[in-house]
């Protein structure tokens, strides 16, 4: 099986293939896990054929109450972990109880070609089936379905992943629920212990990545009305564990601000798509691209650029009655940039800018002298 084929971004999934990288048992069970089109079945199969086709390693997790078998082995993890799923999901699907169901659902909306959304339905529903109908199909592609279920107490049990076609993707006993409440602390470390969005697994990935600083990147599931959405500039994007981005921030466009960005969903943006809104990040992505010096410089530079464009721009006209006619007292910034010859070294530089002092002092006595006559 091509365990790459799980990747979610096409962007990484067709850089993967193409150098032909071979992820460990512990990285394709990620990947499966994580794949945002796979159903449950199709995911349990995948964690079976890793069991018999990939080479066994140590989960590397600390999760407390982990047994020391699952840390030991990723193919035991994953024996008990397919077993779990399987357990909740015939749970969440039981129907011999009065139930009631409630319903979310992320689509891509027409004629949006970058930022997914979601939506909630505001109405409670007696049956899945009746729940999983009432998803709208005229509003753009809908992506994937999540259906909360509760007692007839209306007391929350558990939440469930469908995919478009009604098909399970996955269950969840999500933190607060009855079923999560009723585990116990061995059966919860096993779903919280290494596949889990936030679990220690992601701190022992290290996919490469096909994104460089500079690139202009943008999450499907982070649209541009959310905090740090939209379109970003990667910076050390090396690998799956480096995945610093810089975003606008939103209520202050001429602010940018570095923000950690789930980097393995991640996909190209065009350029041409970019308007006047960005003009700070088009300038950002241009410097990161021809950047010769080390990243604690890169960081800098976001904050004296975003300095910089704050002194330049004029300031607001709700600003005028809070003027005072101390001007004399402002403090301005002046900055000049000179375009050194290629091959120059630091010293060479020096002595540039000295000549360049030197007859600029040479026309302003000239100046000097032609208004004298």
């Amino acid at each position: 099986m091509d365990f790459l084929k799980f990747v979610n971004s096409n962007a990484v999934r067709g850089y993967l293939q193409e150098i032909r990288y071979q992820p460990t048992s512990l990285e394709a069970a990620w990947l499966v896990y994580q794949c945002e089109t796979a159903s449950l079945e199709e995911k349990c199969a995948a964690w079976r054929e890793i069991i018999e086709t990939l080479p066994d390693c140590p989960t590397g997790s600390r999760t407390r109450g982990l047994k020391p078998e699952h840390r030991d082995s990723v193919y035991t993890f994953l024996q008990a972990y397919i077993a779990q799923q399987e357990q909740l999901a015939a749970a969440f699907l039981q129907a011999d109880e009065p139930a009631v169901y409630d319903l979310q659902y992320q689509f891509l909306p027409k004629r949006e070609r970058f930022w997914r959304q979601w939506r909630t339905v505001d109405e409670n529903f007696p049956t899945l089936e009746a729940c999983l109908q009432a998803v709208p199909r005229d509003e753009g592609e809908v992506r994937q379905i999540i259906v909360r279920k509760y007692n007839a107490e209306g007391d929350f049990l558990m939440a469930a992943k469908f995919l478009p076609d009604h098909r399970l993707a996955f269950a969840e006993p999500r933190p607060g629920s009855l079923y999560a409440m009723s585990m116990e602390k061995s059966e919860w470390a096993v779903y919280t212990g290494l596949l889990y969005p936030a679990g220690p697994s992601e701190q022992t990935l290290n996919f490469p990545l096909p994104f460089r600083p500079g690139d202009l990147l943008y999450d499907p599931n982070s649209p541009e009305a959310t905090f740090c959405g939209g379109v970003f500039v990667a910076a050390q994007t090396d690998s799956y564990c480096h995945r610093f981005g810089f975003f606008q921030w939103e209520d202050h466009p001429d602010k940018i601000i570095p923000h950690v960005s789930r980097i393995m969903d991640c996909e190209y943006y065009p350029a041409e798509e970019l308007t006047e809104r960005h003009r700070l990040l088009s300038l950002l992505s241009e410097f990161l691209k021809g950047k010769q010096c080390g990243w604690d410089f890169c960081w800098d530079f976001t904050t004296f650029l975003t300095g910089y464009h704050d002194l330049l721009l004029p300031p607001p006209a709700d600003s005028e009655g809070t003027k005072t006619d101390g001007s004399e007292d402002k403090i301005f910034l002046s900055v000049e940039i000179a375009k050194v010859p290629e091959g120059t070294d630091e010293d060479d530089s020096w002595d540039w800018d000295e000549e360049i002092e030197e007859m600029e002092q040479e026309w302003g006595e000239e100046a000097g002298q032609e208004q004298k006559s």
